[in-house]
């Protein structure tokens, strides 16, 4: 990973990872983060943006495959 990436994409990306190694435990943890991550109680002033489909993609995966182990 870059290191200007920004540290929502880095959770992003570890979120993904962690489904992909079948680690749904650590997914979920993966999206508290970036839940609190990108509240304005965690948020930073470099994370704010209008538009955020990588997040947005982030929370449809975590429903998707939640609802698929289910």
């Amino acid at each position: 990973m870059e290191h200007s990436r920004r540290l929502s994409d880095k959770i992003v990306a570890a979120h993904k990872k962690a489904w992909d190694d079948g680690a749904p435990d650590v997914a979920d943890i993966l999206l508290q983060a970036l839940e609190l991550h990108v509240s304005k109680i965690g948020g930073t002033k470099n994370e704010m943006r209008d538009d955020m489909p990588e997040v947005e993609a982030a929370f449809a995966l975590h429903k998707e495959m939640k609802s698929n182990k289910n």
